[in-house]
């Protein structure tokens, strides 16, 4: 297909597009056409040679008909004539953010809020807030219809959020950073499906967000460890995260962050089946033998985030995990099961993330009666590097654990 014929096709699929758009309005068409014309005349946003050449997508082409389609059916809240608009030379969707606030704006509203008009599903209450915003209205004014309620101190933070967010996930930004948070944990937190807008269960995860502000873990793996970790505890049934006949209801309904440090969160979770049912909770009958935990000793894990790298050292309580650490690490420490069960040895796990990477450094056997760093290996049974041993050895002392001669 010649340079040509691509551009007539591209002309063809957007000139389809407009018309399939036009064709299911009725009151607005006519506004519809105008902001065509104004747009076709004076920019190159749905110009065939940029779908030719990939500067604009087809999907971004649905996006800007999409837009003006909804910026027309709201026709009574023009200011202004689209003929009057100042063209300003950026790329496409900077000029149809400068087309919505010619519009509509009789007072500065901030460049996050006009993706609400391409947004693909936009809710009805982001564009209401525009439209709101845009006539010099307060948005704490707007907080009955806000998903979340907005203070004082929120509200200047929401009209200050980065240009990328969505409404509701400037929402959870100011929440977090009018809480004490910084930005690193707002991002963490908008970029979990969970919490990236509002839940129905948000005077919970205010509690949530407020842990993770004191306590500041320390890397954004284990902030999204948490929250899943959170999630699945008290929301999620039962059977689906500890297995089949666990019942419907979650593993833990009234699960609270009250009174818990984060050492102890993370003790929880890693040992979370065992703590059920010392507490009487009893898993699920099918529940796979390699899956039942066996007691854990009372001793910490281990968490440091150093120079981008997160470190943790955590203890493995049930068969499976021993059988993958072993697999992994290619060495026999799956023959320690019967150990660990009778509580003779402990055996635990030192990992590195950085990054997207995530790999065991070392498997640390531990004799629990005695607090002595038994052993400690690397895969195929290398020994511990100096890197490898300075980590153990802040492990140790951070938790009155003794070093066996020769190590």
């Amino acid at each position: 297909m010649t340079s040509q014929q691509r551009k007539h096709h591209a002309a063809r699929r957007v000139d389809d597009l407009i018309t399939q758009r036009a064709d299911s309005l009725n009151g607005f068409r006519n506004d519809f056409w105008k902001l065509m014309h104004v747009i076709r005349a004076r920019t190159d946003i749905l110009s065939p040679r940029r779908m030719v050449d990939n500067s604009v997508s087809v999907r971004e082409v649905e996006q800007i008909v999409n837009a003006c389609v909804r910026i027309a059916c709201h026709r009574f809240s023009w200011k202004r004539s689209p003929f009057d608009w100042d063209v300003p030379a950026s790329s496409p969707f900077v000029q149809l953010r400068s087309l919505v606030h010619h519009l509509f704006d009789d007072y500065p509203v901030p460049e996050f809020m006009t993706s609400v008009w391409w947004k693909a599903y936009p809710q009805q209450w982001e564009i209401d807030l525009y439209l709101y915003l845009a006539i010099g209205k307060g948005v704490r004014q707007f907080a009955k219809h806000s998903p979340l309620p907005l203070t004082r101190r929120m509200a200047a933070l929401f009209m200050q959020a980065p240009d990328d967010l969505s409404p509701g996930a400037a929402c959870r930004w100011s929440q977090v950073l009018a809480l004490g948070g910084n930005e690193r944990l707002a991002r963490c937190l908008i970029d979990l499906p969970l919490l990236a807008e509002a839940t129905s269960a948000e005077p919970f995860w205010e509690t949530v967000i407020r842990f993770l502000i004191q306590y500041q873990p320390v890397s954004t793996v284990e902030t999204a460890e948490i929250v899943k970790f959170i999630q699945d505890q008290r929301f999620e049934p039962a059977e689906q995260i500890w297995g089949c006949g666990a019942g419907s209801d979650p593993v833990q309904p009234d699960f609270s962050l009250r009174g818990r440090t984060l050492m102890s969160l993370r003790r929880h979770m890693a040992n979370w089946r065992n703590d059920l049912i010392v507490k009487g909770y009893q898993p699920p009958v099918s529940l796979d033998p390699l899956d039942k935990p066996w007691q854990s000793c009372c001793i910490d894990a281990f968490r440091l985030e150093q120079d981008g790298i997160a470190w943790s050292i955590e203890e493995l309580l049930t068969p499976r995990a021993l059988k993958q650490e072993g697999a992994r690490m290619q060495h026999c420490v799956a023959e320690y099961i019967s150990y660990c069960k009778n509580r003779i040895s402990s055996i635990w796990s030192m990992r590195m993330h950085q990054g997207e990477l995530r790999k065991r450094i070392l498997t640390i056997e531990v004799i629990p009666e005695t607090k002595t760093i038994y052993q400690a290996r690397g895969k195929l049974n290398r020994a511990p590097t100096e890197s490898d041993m300075k980590i153990l050895i802040r492990w140790a002392a951070q938790t009155g654990l003794k070093f066996r001669e020769n190590i």
